[in-house]
């Protein structure tokens, strides 16, 4: 009769139990894009106003010049800071994140590369990554293509309106609580530490370069540029393909409600 009972009570507390670790993952997720937003805030506020550099390719800035800025990740070259899904040392070296001279932010996260990866990261590893017994990727998020100065990728479908914020100054439309900044992005689509979405698909007609994150329940952890952070549920089946281990990106989609969102939060000219 006892174990007939407690088999019962913990019946009753699983789905509990179960709720409250998904919350604290979630948390946890929102806190880290807080502390990196933070740290971008104090960068800007040490330089002149000038955001933190965020390169195509994670690249110093400008390319090939004696003092050339590093972006706000680093990594080894040719790529640097370049995910995937081999053994590659990008996807595990966090010095790449927050030692100086790589990583710009680092010395505003005091370390703690933890916070660029989100807590349920570790569930995305390829079958070779599994079989070396990691613990996840060292990153699971990008930041806004369209904020910070920067090497720009040439092949972009809509290059000809691509647009960057450089100054805090320029953030007026849509404006830092309506920006985002951080993103966890799609364990497939993630390579370098940029992500880039055009203000111009606000119909959710184009192109996703590439696939945002949904890695809690179709919900992605977001930090936009007033410091807040956000967890965003995606809705379109596009957005939230399954996780197949290969690259995915340049993802053309009609009237797609996710790519619309992503266009209405990113930053623009003055029109």
């Amino acid at each position: 009769m006892v174990i007939a009972i407690i088999a019962i009570l913990a019946a009753m507390l699983l789905p509990t139990l179960s709720k409250a670790k998904t919350g604290a993952l979630v948390t946890s997720c929102l806190n880290n894009n807080k502390q990196l937003v933070l740290a971008w805030t104090m960068y800007a506020h040490d330089n002149n106003d000038r955001m933190a550099i965020n390169s195509d390719q994670s690249q110093p800035y400008p390319l090939n010049t004696a003092n050339a800025t590093p972006s706000w990740i680093g990594g080894v070259a040719p790529n640097n800071g370049w995910l995937d899904w081999t053994s590659g040392q990008n996807n595990t070296n966090w010095q790449w994140l927050v030692q100086y001279g790589h990583g710009l932010l680092g010395g505003y996260v005091a370390n703690n590369f933890k916070i660029f990866a989100c807590p349920v990261n570790g569930a995305f590893l390829s079958p070779a990554q599994r079989q070396l017994g990691w613990a996840g990727r060292c990153r699971s998020c990008a930041m806004n293509g369209a904020i910070g100065d920067g090497e720009v990728y040439s092949g972009l479908a809509y290059a000809s309106t691509f647009w960057k914020a450089k100054k805090m100054v320029d953030l007026m439309f849509p404006g830092p609580s309506s920006s985002w900044l951080i993103m966890d992005e799609h364990p497939d689509s993630i390579d370098d530490g940029i992500l880039y979405t055009s203000y111009t698909y606000t119909s959710g007609t184009g192109d996703f370069s590439e696939l945002p994150g949904g890695q809690h329940n179709g919900a992605c952890g977001i930090g936009m540029a007033d410091g807040s952070s956000v967890m965003h549920k995606w809705v379109n089946p596009t957005t939230l393909h399954p996780v197949t281990y290969t690259y995915d990106d340049n993802i053309n989609v009609q009237n797609n409600k996710d790519l619309a969102w992503l266009a209405n939060a990113t930053p623009r000219p003055e029109r």
